[in-house]
This record gives C-alpha cells, structure tokens and sequence, in this order.
C-alpha cells in the first residue's frame, strides 16, 4: 500500500499568497506510460491517496498531486484552520491553474490523464468548460471521475430549506460559521457515508491522528454558498456541453454525499462522456473494499486504453 519512493514535495504561492502544497512521484523505470494529474475531495489530503498512487505508478504513470488551499497542508483560508471554507470557486480554479502551469505543463511526460474524486471532479470539469469551446484543445487526454461532486446530496425539501438557510446566514455576516451539523467529523466507523473497508478508513484515521494539520471538519456557511453556486454555473445551459474531452464518470451505487441522478443529468449533457456505477460502493471508491477497488481500476484502465489509442503498454 505505500507509493515507493518519497514524492517530491513542493509549494505554490497562489494570487492571494496562500502557500499550497504540491506533490510529484516518478513512473517507475522502464515503460513509461504518461502522467497522471491526481485531484482530491474536500476535506482530503495527499497522504490519503498513497495506495492510489501505488496503483498508478504500477501501470506506469508518474503522479502530479495538490492539496487544494483550505486543506492538507496547504494554507488556510481562515484563521480557525479547522473550518473547510473557500470565498469562491474561482479561487479553486485559479490554483489549479497555477499547478498546471508552473509544475504539471512544463514537467509531466505525455500523455496526461486527470483521476479526480467528489469536489475535485467538480474542479477539474469547471476548469475544462472554462477553457475554451467544444473542441478546444486541452492539456489531458481523459478525464476519469470518482463519485464527482454534480451536486450534494440533498432531497428537494432540504435543497430549498438550505438555499434560504444560507442565503440569510450570509446576509447577516455569518459565512465563516460552521454549517449546522452536530455530527462528529470524520465520523465513525460504523455507519459512515465515506467507505465500507474498515482497514482503509482506520488508515486514514491513523493518518490524522499521528498529523493533526491535515485535519479540517465540517464546511462553512461560506464553502457551502460558493459550492451552491458553482454547481448552478455547472449545470447551466450550454455549459457543460463545452466539455468536449473523453469522460469517465464513475458513481457510487451506495453514495450518501454526492447525487448519483445529477452526474447522470450531466453525463447526458457532455458530448463524450461513459458513465459507469459501481455497486456496493460508498462514496470513496478508491478508499472501499479490494472488489470496489479492483472494479473502478478495471473502468479506469479501459477508459485510458481507449483515450490513449494504444500508448505505451502499462506494466501492472
């Protein structure tokens, strides 16, 4: 489970000055096949993703990661470091750019492949109807999602009690309050939305335990009213539709997060997108059982022997 050899670990100086950190693991000697720009959910880390990034190396692939700012050990947005916030999405977007361009573009070997997770999906699928029309080139030849963030998982009824919610906690100053949830986060074990795989979750709880800076809790009245906001930009006509990069979306039969019946809505929309369910599988995919694991690396795989067009064989 460990990804081999120390990434090299660098940070960022994003518009605003926050520092964000940045990892980068060679492809193994030998057949090398391209890169692999790997992009987290909220609340997630780099250090989260070792097993992953052990996968990917197998097939070849070196691996450009990021702690977006407001996590991992990336700066925080406010001073109350636990608090998940973000202004607005364009900030999110504007990172992504300066990873791209100062560290993944001049650097990664081609070709380069996006594996994205919940809210980094999100990222990345704005990030590629920003730049440019239909048809307009881009720096990845496939884009492949883990249980995309489309929209959060609400019923009707919560959807617009929170839209009046958040609408009138931020008219009255309150964007830097935590969400209302009196849950504990992450939660336990037993009866956790993220992943069935007992081994995994304790993993990641290890991790915060022995590295309290990487923890952040529940998201704030802000991050909510920008996330609200993006997902209306995302969904609105004509704008996926500009996505004319492969797709692969895969959801998560079991998820409790993110609406599996809105990357359906949008996968409809993209003009080159497969979408694929996996069963038994909450909303961590890559953080689930071994079959789990095993099920979204075959669909991944696939999509890039298709996206590549035979490119250099993976060793796995």
């Amino acid at each position: 489970m460990h990804p081999g050899p120390a990434p090299q670990l660098a940070t960022l100086t994003a518009h605003d000055g926050l520092p964000l950190r940045t990892a980068v693991w060679s492809a193994p000697p030998g057949s090398v096949r391209g890169s692999v720009v790997l992009l987290q959910g909220r609340a997630e880390f780099i250090e989260k993703y070792g097993e992953t990034v052990a996968d990917l190396r197998a097939r070849g692939f070196a691996v450009y990661a990021l702690d977006w700012r407001g996590q991992g050990r990336s700066g925080r947005v406010l001073k109350e470091s636990r608090k998940g916030h973000v202004v607005s999405y364009d900030d999110y977007l504007s990172d992504l750019d300066l990873f791209l361009e100062r560290l993944v573009l001049p650097e990664a070997r081609r070709p380069i492949v996006v594996l994205a997770h919940s809210m980094g999906g999100h990222i990345v699928l704005r990030h590629r109807a920003e730049h440019g029309p239909s048809g307009a080139p881009y720096f990845a030849a496939g884009i492949a999602l883990s249980a995309p963030m489309v929209n959060i998982m609400m019923s009707t009824a919560e959807r617009a009690l929170g839209a009046v919610l958040t609408i009138a906690a931020m008219s009255v100053g309150l964007r830097n309050r935590y969400v209302p949830v009196q849950r504990p986060f992450p939660p336990p074990f037993d009866g956790n939305p993220l992943t069935s795989d007992r081994a995994r979750y304790e993993r990641m709880e290890t991790l915060l335990r022995d590295n309290p800076p990487l923890a952040i809790s529940w998201p704030t009245v802000g991050w909510l009213a920008a996330t609200r906001r993006s997902v209306a930009i995302l969904r609105s006509r004509g704008y996926p539709e500009r996505i004319a990069t492969p797709v692969l979306i895969v959801s998560a039969a079991d998820d409790r997060v993110v609406s599996n019946a809105d990357q359906a809505r949008l996968a409809a929309r993209l003009p080159d997108c497969r979408l694929e369910t996996i069963p038994a599988s909450r909303h961590e995919p890559l953080m689930e059982t071994d079959a789990v694991r095993a099920r979204i690396f075959a669909l991944f795989d696939a999509f890039v022997d298709e996206v590549l067009g035979g490119a250099a064989q993976s060793s796995r």
